[in-house]
């Protein structure tokens, strides 16, 4: 019987997301399950890995019971997930100690040290990335220092999509995407760096190898078969970051290419046919061969707004939750009565690297109710990435056009918002789930379905959001205050991260 049938799998940091897709690029049946993340002391932030299997066998099963298909006819699987987890494993894959996901800043004294021991210079000219607590090796290195029994019983240490691929597979491995973020990879060359994991401190042995992307990696074992229902010895492929299965999603192919993609994270990519090795912005490998994103987030920037959801909109029916968000942000005027929203609740990254950061309300009144609220969210986020367009101009890695994808392309406001206030259009998919499609592309490729990446431009067409200059004008005064607010608070972040109650 023939195999017509792809299955993508996206880990992302608030839920499992699996689809079925025929062979044309039609998406025949989605599921979704979440999964809880666990704040607790001095920056940790973990996740359960556990539950991504659990969610991805539950709705593995749900989209081929909803399809009505035979697993037999499934060709390959597919895997993107969220970047930069640790998960340290036993031989037999047993996890040692809860992944410490990208939100993870607990290991900020051992990022110091590597600062210090290893070298900014050498970190960018090798890796190509600003050290930041978020990467791996700050964290393997903190389970090395305050856990050294598990360092010692580690076998691998894995990232999320690669956990998931050994738990369909038995295999330990690691895309290539995820090697830019992790401080120990020659983003150059797609290799582990033998000089940057001594000098870490660290063992080669403990890293698993390394795949490209659309590489089949093995087939489902038994055990796996058995939980699925898939069938065993399906093809499984490496996988991605989800931020690059996106890109791709959303026809990010070649040079200038470039996409904004909306989830927990608000990320930007442009694509390039050569790494921007600056440390000013997040550099890896893209799905496609010779190519790299170079990319940038608001860490916090859609999870922000489910985080204003679930604490201020209970009285709200949960079904319709997000369309009320959205009516009550589209009757407040751009600007929200100069009520703005500094997004970097979980500290941030790129532009300015401080783990100290937090989330900042700035000038509410007595005039600015929920809906200010939720408006002032929405552009706070958009504020944040028009910031980190600037950025990626100035270090070479221009976009000729921008597409956009995500929980924010589901919001026509949210869509308005940010080309108002980038002053730019931008180009949306006819379809919504840009990342599951990214990813199905890269499973398909993988085992021949298709032979180019550029198949994805006749999977649907892109429609256009165009800006309008009166909005676009009022958003440029308040974006020079927005710009103004981290220096005027940074020292404040500091003294606040420092006090201890």
């Amino acid at each position: 019987m023939k195999r017509q049938y792809i299955i993508s799998i996206d880990i992302g940091t608030s839920s499992c997301k699996t689809a079925l897709f025929d062979i044309q690029g039609n998406i025949l049946s989605i599921a979704s399950c979440e999964h809880r993340t666990f704040f607790g002391k001095d920056g940790a932030v973990d996740q359960n890995p556990a539950k991504w299997w659990e969610g991805s066998i539950r709705t593995i099963r749900s989209v081929i019971d909803k399809a009505g298909i035979l697993t037999d006819q499934v060709a390959v699987i597919g895997v993107d997930s969220h970047s930069s987890s640790v998960i340290p494993v036993s031989q037999t894959g047993k996890v040692l100690h809860p992944a410490m996901i990208w939100t993870d800043r607990r290991a900020s004294k051992e990022r110091e040290w590597i600062d210090q021991m290893v070298g900014k210079e050498l970190l960018i000219e090798i890796n190509g990335n600003q050290n930041d607590e978020s990467n791996a090796a700050p964290k393997i290195l903190w389970i090395k220092n305050h856990y050294p029994s598990i360092y010692q019983d580690t076998y691998k240490f894995l990232n999320a999509a690669g956990y998931l691929v050994f738990q369909l597979t038995g295999l330990f491995s690691c895309n290539i995407s995820e090697g830019g973020l992790t401080q120990l990879f020659d983003v150059q060359k797609g290799i582990w760096s033998e000089e940057l994991v001594r000098a870490c401190g660290l063992d080669m042995e403990k890293l698993p190898q390394i795949y490209p992307c659309h590489c089949v990696v093995g087939g489902i074992t038994k055990g796996a078969a058995a939980l699925t229902g898939l069938v065993p010895g399906t093809p499984v492929v490496a996988g991605s970051m989800d931020a690059a299965a996106c890109g791709l999603g959303c026809g990010i192919t070649r040079k200038g290419d470039a996409f904004i993609t909306g989830g927990t994270v608000t990320a930007l990519g442009v694509c390039s046919d050569k790494p921007v090795k600056n440390g000013a912005v997040h550099v890896y490998h893209h799905i496609v061969p010779g190519t790299w994103c170079n990319m940038a987030g608001v860490d916090y920037g859609g999870g922000n707004f489910r985080w204003f959801r679930d604490e201020f909109m209970s009285d709200c029916n949960p079904a319709a939750v997000y369309q009320e968000m959205d009516y009550m942000a589209e009757n407040i005027a751009a600007g929200a009565e100069k009520l703005m929203f500094l997004p970097t609740s979980v500290g941030q990254r790129c532009p300015q690297w401080d783990g100290n950061m937090k989330g900042v309300f700035l000038g509410i009144s007595p005039n600015h109710g929920r809906a200010h609220f939720i408006r002032s969210v929405m552009e706070g986020n958009a504020f944040a990435v028009r910031e980190l367009t600037e950025l990626m101009e100035e270090v070479g890695a221009k976009a000729d056009r921008i597409m956009i994808a995500g929980g924010i392309a589901r919001s026509d406001i949210w869509m308005k918002i940010f080309s108002d206030i980038l002053g730019t259009p931008l180009f949306q998919a006819q379809y919504e789930e840009a990342a599951v499609m990214g990813n199905m592309l890269t499973a398909a490729y993988g085992v021949g379905i298709i032979d180019d990446f550029d198949k994805i431009k006749e999977y649907g067409e892109f429609y256009q959001v165009s800006f309008r200059q009166e909005n676009h004008e009022k958003y440029n005064q308040l974006y020079g205050v927005y710009q103004e607010l981290y220096p005027a608070l940074k020292a404040i972040f500091a003294k606040l991260a420092d006090i201890q109650i």
